[in-house]
C-alpha cells in the first residue's frame, strides 16, 4: 500500500538524517498541517475549474478534451524533489491499467517545469535525492505555471521557511524548478471528475505525507461509472 511505503520512507529519514534536519522536516510538517486547505478546497459537487495546459511532451491538453473520453482522475504533484510524490506517481503508474479499465483517464498536475529532472541534475542535487525521482511516467503530467489550476481549487500554500532551508541544503533549487520565487505548491490532493465536469470525489489531505490509495480511487470511479 502506498501510505505504508510512505511511512517506511519517513522512518528511514528519521533513522538516517542528522537531528537538525529532522527537526526542520517536522517543524515544516506541523506548519503545513495547521493550514486551512481542507476548508477552502473544492469539494464533491463543485465544478472542476477549466484548464488548458501542456504535458511533459509540450502537447496541449484541456479539461474538456479529457472529459470527452470519460471520467478523469487528477492528482497534484509537488515536484521531483518530493519523495512521497514520486512514490505516489509510481504506485499510480503500476495500477494504470486498473484505472483505465474503469473508463477513466489519469493525469498529474504540477507547478514544476517539464524539464525539472534536468534542472535538478544540473543544480548539483546529491544522488540520494536523484535516486528517488520517477523518470518515466506513462500518463500526462501537466505544467500548471504559477499554480493557477491549483489556486482555483483552493489547494495552494507557501512552503514553510524550514522546508525551504532543508531543500536548499540538499541542492534543490525550487526557484529554478518552478520558474518563480513564490515557493508555492499544491496540496497533494486527488480528485475524481465526472464527465459532466462535476467533482465526484476528493482526497485533500492537508498533509504531504498522506496520499490517496489506488483502491480509494477505484472505489470512487465505480460510483461514477455504475
Amino acid at each position: 500500500m502506498l501510505n505504508q511505503q510512505i511511512r517506511e520512507t519517513i522512518q528511514v529519514f528519521r533513522d538516517t538524517l542528522p537531528e537538525d534536519l529532522s527537526l526542520l522536516i517536522e517543524q515544516g510538517a506541523g506548519e503545513i498541517s495547521a493550514l486551512d486547505i481542507v476548508e477552502r478546497a473544492k469539494k464533491p459537487g463543485d465544478a472542476m475549474p477549466d484548464f488548458s495546459l501542456n504535458n511533459q511532451r509540450g502537447e496541449s491538453r484541456s479539461l474538456h478534451g479529457y472529459l470527452a473520453q470519460g471520467p478523469l482522475v487528477v492528482t497534484f504533484y509537488r515536484g521531483v524533489w518530493c519523495p512521497y510524490c514520486n512514490l505516489q506517481l509510481k504506485a499510480y503508474a503500476d495500477r494504470l491499467d486498473d484505472i483505465q479499465a474503469n473508463g477513466a483517464t489519469l493525469i498529474a498536475i504540477s507547478p514544476e517545469k517539464p524539464d525539472a529532472m534536468e534542472i535538478l541534475k544540473s543544480s548539483g542535487a546529491p544522488k540520494e535525492v536523484l535516486d528517488l525521482v520517477v523518470t518515466e511516467v506513462p500518463f500526462d503530467v501537466l505544467h500548471d505555471d504559477g499554480n493557477r489550476v491549483a489556486e482555483d481549487l483552493g489547494l495552494v500554500f507557501r512552503l514553510p521557511e524550514s522546508h525551504q532551508r532543508l531543500l536548499s541544503g540538499f541542492g534543490v533549487d525550487l526557484q529554478a524548478l518552478t520558474g518563480n520565487d513564490t515557493y508555492t505548491f499544491p496540496d497533494p490532493a486527488t480528485y475524481v471528475i465526472k464527465p459532466s465536469g462535476e467533482i465526484a470525489w476528493a482526497f485533500v489531505p492537508n498533509n504531504y505525507r498522506k496520499r490517496a490509495e489506488v483502491e480509494q480511487i477505484l472505489q470512487a470511479l465505480a460510483g461514477v461509472t455504475a
